[in-house]
């Protein structure tokens, strides 16, 4: 994408934001809420369709991981994964706890993670579908945890997300 059409589309998206804040003034907080999670759903999801559409996929897949990695590193799981010194059996243990034992599985050198719902903060409550590239974010985020737990590269592929109108999200992490 141009740097001209995203300053573009970002500033639109700023300057919205700001209009709708003044403007709110006389709403009611819950009003005002349900406003802004519309306008952030209508804008992650503008986003993404602009994104799919002017990046090719290697470099939208390196810019969602890298969304993804950054938001990891600033998780609470992030200092369990720095803990396990090598020992990736640590991490899913631990995501077993939260996930459940069936969800977050350890063969040999591979790991089956599978999440029952959404987790990402800033999409789980909606928009109920969105692009497939914004789900790169979570591909990202699993990579962060794992590397970081095992102390080299791993490969992650994403199976299906909710986002992508799965039931669930499922992730296969290569170690």
């Amino acid at each position: 994408m141009k740097r001209k059409r995203f300053l573009a589309l970002a500033g639109g998206g700023l300057c919205a934001l700001a209009g709708k804040a003044g403007a709110g003034l006389s709403q009611t907080a819950s009003d005002r809420e349900a406003e802004m999670k519309k306008f952030r759903e209508r804008w992650v999801s503008t986003l993404m369709t602009e994104m799919e559409s002017h990046l090719d996929a290697t470099k939208r897949t390196s810019l969602m991981e890298s969304c993804g990695r950054d938001c990891a590193k600033h998780s609470s799981v992030h200092g369990v994964a720095a803990s396990c010194g090598g020992d990736v059996s640590k991490l899913v243990q631990t995501l077993a706890k939260f996930l459940g034992n069936e969800n977050a599985v350890l063969e040999g050198k591979t790991v089956r993670l599978t999440y029952p719902k959404c987790y990402c903060e800033m999409v789980a409550d909606g928009p109920a579908r969105l692009p497939d590239a914004y789900c790169l974010c979570s591909q990202g985020w699993v990579r962060e945890m794992f590397e970081t737990a095992a102390g080299k590269p791993v490969a992650v592929r994403t199976l299906q997300t909710v986002k992508r109108g799965a039931d669930s999200c499922k992730f296969v992490i290569t170690l």
